[in-house]
């Protein structure tokens, strides 16, 4: 993820502000709860606006809903990430799960007496990653809270958390901004980039723009265009549909519905307008010339190809929700629907 300690000083974000305002007014009237989850896409900057709602919730000179961002427990909680009252837990390094030894040290870590005489706060990252015995160990510690502290849980996947978990805390969604306001966000801090880049950057993250950034660092490019060689393949009948599944499958399942959402937009596109092709996708330009040189009318291909984009648009948005989807099977789902969609006779084999 994009540099924590540059980014920090920025929150919250744009699409942070409602949440923040929310929390600060519940905090400054002795509202706040004692658990927060927050959930949401990737590259929201979720675990960023825990630390810098700590941050806040710790300041001793605080600016209206703000930190003030120079005192010596706005540094501590800040910069350099290492205030005695804040307790991070995560899966340790090479592990996948949150274990029961370190609810323990969280549940020790609240017990104890304030060292600033103030708040104290667990920012818990990667919730969904208790195990049985850890989520059983944490559920105690919310059932008991102690004054004056505060547990953050911070996740993707709400959906994995127990019911009994979610149950004892606020919920607190992040959502995506708009694609504008992503847009303009992310070409300010990628000034090289020009429009077309960030709108798949964007695309590729699910409108998270912090994950953008971090994308942009990577040669996703290459990634995308095998994708969509393989999806011109599919539909030009050279591979099967189980083949595709196979490669969207290791690339992952939320990048896999970004680079469909982006292919069949374009497509629509350029089958609404018979324009120029102006993508620099020379894979996306053989996938239109298919539609454009079959036989059937372009309106019915529109018509097809609008149903399939909004299955994949609804697909994206139960990702993005608490409900946790078999992300697997809506990957095959989709993957076959285009192949049914372009199945002769509206492709010759």
């Amino acid at each position: 993820m994009a540099d924590h300690v540059r980014l920090l000083a920025d929150v919250p974000f744009p699409w942070h502000q409602i949440q923040w305002q929310r929390l600060a007014n519940q905090f400054q009237n002795k509202q706040l709860p004692h658990a927060l989850l927050i959930y949401g896409n990737k590259g929201l900057g979720k675990s960023l606006f825990a630390s810098r709602f700590a941050q806040f919730i710790l300041c001793r000179t605080p600016k209206s809903y703000f930190a003030c961002g120079i005192c010596k427990s706005c540094v501590k909680a800040g910069e350099s990430a290492n205030h005695p009252d804040v307790h991070r837990v995560q899966p340790e390094k090479g592990k996948h799960d949150i274990v029961i030894d370190q609810v323990r040290s969280l549940s020790d870590f609240i017990l104890h007496t304030s060292h600033s005489g103030g708040a104290k706060i667990v920012i818990m990252d990667g919730a969904h990653n208790l195990n049985l015995n850890s989520a059983n160990a944490l559920l105690k510690t919310l059932e008991e809270p102690t004054s004056n502290s505060y547990l953050f849980l911070v996740t993707e996947l709400p959906g994995s958390l127990p019911a009994t978990i979610r149950s004892r805390c606020q919920r607190l969604p992040l959502i995506a901004p708009p694609r504008e306001v992503a847009r303009q966000w992310l070409a300010e801090r990628l000034p090289k980039e020009d429009e077309i880049q960030l709108d798949r950057l964007l695309s590729d993250a699910q409108c998270g723009p912090l994950l953008a950034i971090d994308l942009a660092g990577q040669d996703v490019s290459i990634q995308r265009n095998h994708f969509l060689r393989k999806l011109y393949c599919l539909t030009n009948r050279t591979i099967t549909p189980q083949s595709l599944v196979a490669i969207a499958s290791k690339t992952g399942e939320s990048v896999i519905l970004g680079h469909l959402q982006l292919a069949t937009s374009i497509v629509i596109k350029h089958l609404i307008t018979q324009g120029k092709f102006n993508s620099s996708d020379p894979d996306l330009k053989d996938l239109y010339r298919l539609f454009a040189q079959n036989e059937t009318s372009t309106s019915q291909q529109v018509i097809w190809l609008m149903q399939f984009y909004d299955e994949v648009v609804e697909a994206r948005k139960q990702m993005q929700s608490g409900a946790n989807p078999n992300a697997q099977l809506l990957l095959e789902t989709l993957i076959w629907h285009w192949y049914q969609l372009t199945r002769p006779p509206t492709f010759k084999e």
